[in-house]
């Protein structure tokens, strides 16, 4: 029964994952594999169809279901040996064909007229009746498999020791290597489980479809392979392989084998022994895994970690050379990487290197279609080696060959804002000639928001002009508060008298309000509280008011807005940021303010009509913190009418605490509103600040940002 449920177990996977690979991957190199798979999930199911059938008895039909498998069997061994003869190419010609053609009408040749029978029982597994080879002492059965299971494979194993010998190219050599392994290991592990283990249980020989499962898991691992791998890495993975997998499934098989006379007379007791035993051997091949890699203290459990906490301490306030210096080194340290360049637009559409350890200076056009193809396949990390391996960038090979040739680099990190690329570093060759791996791409993409905040701050907020002066931190956030002014475009509109009050309590902050014209009867007013303090939250606070503008401009759905800005934030910021705030959208055409809370701590709203303050923020979500906010967040509208207000404000005039520690509280906002209602809008926002000033009676502890919108005569044109 085991033996029926292991093979279309086998076989049912093998489909499942050629489907998968079929629709996820369109690799020319990874279809025949796929290929390969749907043959090896026939032949799984074939073997167990045969096994049932035995069951019922009847010879003839075990015989006929035996040699369709052995077909399989056949056109499996010709398509697998062909595909690593031609292994990077793929040969397609009609010779080619006709080869494998003539081939497979032999294998059925010799199955048809020279097996006359196939035998399958669960106590002797499966066996052949054949004539025998008239020039040696063997029988067509044996030459069937000497020439399906060891010639042909044996070939193409002849054809790829040659081929590795030529190959410059290191990738492709790392893949040749790892194909040149995959046969000798399959073919050994069949032989294990068809020869060995059948002297012990002959039935065994059932579950020689694992073993070439093995192999296609090999070839598919080098032909996906889009990276070199460091040998120190294969080595490590190669220890904790042996520990988990191989002694712990060697051990099992000779227990299950020595148990084997007990699982006929107490199968209860069998069970028990064995699932006992057989999980005390995984628990200490787990734990043995863990000490050797304790001992090892390899980069696997540390680099990212460790890159990152020093990535999270780079200094802003310090000038563009002396950060470039300090990015350099972390990646020297971490990485290993031989040099850096970096990268940043200029004002001619060009990427022009700001900075290098290697002193070389280079210039790219953004037109060149690489960046293009880079951002249309949204990839930010491209390794040198994925010229070759990588389909989506397989229609500007040359201008990356172009491009790590004259930069001499091995990694390129795409900095973009939406579409718009602004920045770029690039990496050189690994000291010690050692390889960037599929762990190396891995800490790139899942620290890349290191990396763009980085160059963003380069490119758009560090100022020669201010660089050495004496309180450079505070003249650094003049220029981010400038920078945030100049852009906003203040609502001038009859109807509507909106002002605001934004107040850093350090010099520095995280907070902002924009004021973003769509059309002359809509606006767009945000106002927000970046999670973090001093010139970092600040740089995030410009970063997300920019990307804002960039999304308004390819979306015009609200909520949708609301998503995107989420996963900016999420995929793009250091890890911790968030963003509690409201966006508001103002449509002076039909007097009626839309908003989402993001996270804003109230939303008060004064109506001339009752002549009361109530509260009409519902309930938010801060972004920044889950992947999908889109079932967490709400439009909600409010008509407006002459003589309404609206006021919102971050958790700064709200938390304000008094020198008894008693809070500010919205009660306080309310009466601040219905105190001033005939002042400005902007005299509102400060008179509430100046009442907390006075609560407080001392320095504010939080920043602190309030907007006030007064809706006046509706007919005013």
């Amino acid at each position: 029964m085991i033996y029926i449920v292991l093979n279309f177990i086998l076989s049912a996977v093998l489909v499942w994952f050629s489907s998968f690979e079929d629709v996820r991957n369109d690799d020319e190199r990874i279809k025949p594999v796929i290929n390969f798979v749907l043959l090896l999930a026939a032949i799984a199911f074939f073997t167990a169809a045969n096994v049932v059938v035995s069951a019922i008895g009847n010879k003839q039909l075990i015989s006929v279901v035996g040699k369709v498998t052995l077909a399989f069997f056949a056109w499996f061994s010709i398509s697998i040996s062909f595909y690593l003869l031609s292994f990077p190419k793929i040969w397609k010609g009609v010779v080619t064909k006709v080869i494998k053609i003539a081939l497979l009408l032999g294998g059925i040749y010799i199955i048809l007229a020279k097996i006359q029978e196939v035998t399958v029982s669960i106590e002797n597994g499966i066996g052949f009746e054949s004539e025998m080879f008239p020039y040696f002492d063997y029988s067509w059965a044996e030459i069937f498999f000497f020439a399906f299971a060891f010639v042909l494979p044996g070939i193409a194993e002849l054809s790829i020791l040659l081929r590795i010998q030529r190959e410059k190219n290191k990738l492709f050599k790392q893949k040749l290597i790892l194909l040149f392994i995959a046969v000798p290991a399959a073919v050994g592990a069949t032989y294990v489980v068809c020869r060995i283990a059948t002297s012990f249980v002959p039935s065994f020989n059932l579950l020689y479809v694992f073993g070439l499962a093995g192999l296609i898991f090999l070839v598919y691992k080098a032909v996906s392979m889009s990276v070199l791998v460091d040998i120190t890495i294969i080595a490590s993975r190669a220890v904790d392989f042996i520990f988990n997998y191989i002694i712990v499934s060697v051990l099992a098989g000779v227990l299950f084998a020595v148990l084997q006379p007990l699982r006929f007379s107490n199968v209860f007791l069998f069970i028990i022994i064995y699932g006992l035993v057989t999980g005390a051997l995984l628990v200490l091949g787990y734990q043995g895994t863990k000490y050797l890699r304790k001992l090892r203290n390899t980069r696997d459990a540390n680099y990212s970690h460790h890159f990152e906490e020093e990535l999270s301490k780079l200094d802003y306030t310090e000038s563009p050379d002396t950060l470039n210096e300090k990015l350099a080194k972390i990646f020297t340290d971490n990485v290993h990487a031989s040099s850096l360049d970096l990268l940043i637009e200029s004002n001619d559409n060009t990427l022009e290197t700001t900075y290098s350890t290697r002193g070389k200076k280079a210039s790219f056009s953004l037109s060149n279609p690489l960046f293009d193809t880079a951002l249309n396949s949204k990839i930010n990390v491209i390794f040198k080696s994925h010229i070759d391996t990588k389909h989506a960038l397989s229609s500007v090979k040359k201008e990356l060959s172009d491009f790590f040739y004259e930069t001499q680099g091995e990694v390129l990190i795409i900095l973009n804002e939406g579409r718009h690329i602004f920045a770029a570093i690039v990496l050189g060759e690994k000291r010690l000639g050692n390889a960037y791996t599929d762990y190396d791409l891995s800490v790139f993409t899942n620290l890349y928001s290191y990396f763009f905040v980085v160059g963003y701050y380069l490119k758009n907020i560090a100022n020669e002009d201010v660089v050495g002066t004496v309180n450079r931190e505070i003249q650094m956030s003049g220029q981010i508060i400038q920078s945030i002014q100049e852009n906003m475009d203040f609502i001038r509109n009859p109807k509507a008298d909106v002002g605001y009050v934004s107040i850093a309590a350090h010099n520095l902050g995280g907070e902002y309000v924009d004021f973003i014209r769509l059309t002359d009867e809509r606006h767009m007013i945000i106002l927000g509280d970046i999670s973090g303090k001093g010139i970092n939250a600040s740089m995030s606070s410009v970063i997300i008011k920019s990307v804002v503008r960039t999304f308004l401009a390819e979306t015009h759905d609200f909520k949708q807005l609301i998503q995107k800005v989420n996963a900016f934030i999420r995929g793009n910021l250091p890890k911790g940021t968030f963003f509690a705030g409201v966006f508001m959208l103002m449509d002076f055409s039909d007097n009626t303010l839309y908003y989402i809370n993001c996270g804003t701590p109230a939303m008060l709203m004064y109506t001339k009509a009752y002549n009361n303050v109530i509260e009409v923020q519902g309930e938010g979500r801060v972004l920044g913190f889950v992947k999908n906010v889109d079932k967490l967040v709400k439009v909600r509208k409010v008509k407006l009418n002459p003589g309404d207000i609206i006021l919102t404000c971050t958790d700064g005039l709200l938390e304000g605490k008094s020198i008894r520690g008693e809070k500010f509280g919205k009660d306080r906002v309310q009466r601040s509103i219905m105190t001033n209602l005939t002042f400005p809008s902007d005299k509102m926002s400060q008179f509430v600040c100046n009442e907390l000033s006075e609560f407080t009676s001392k320095e504010l502890e939080d920043d602190v940002s309030v907007v006030v919108i007064k809706y006046l005569d509706k007919q005013a044109v």
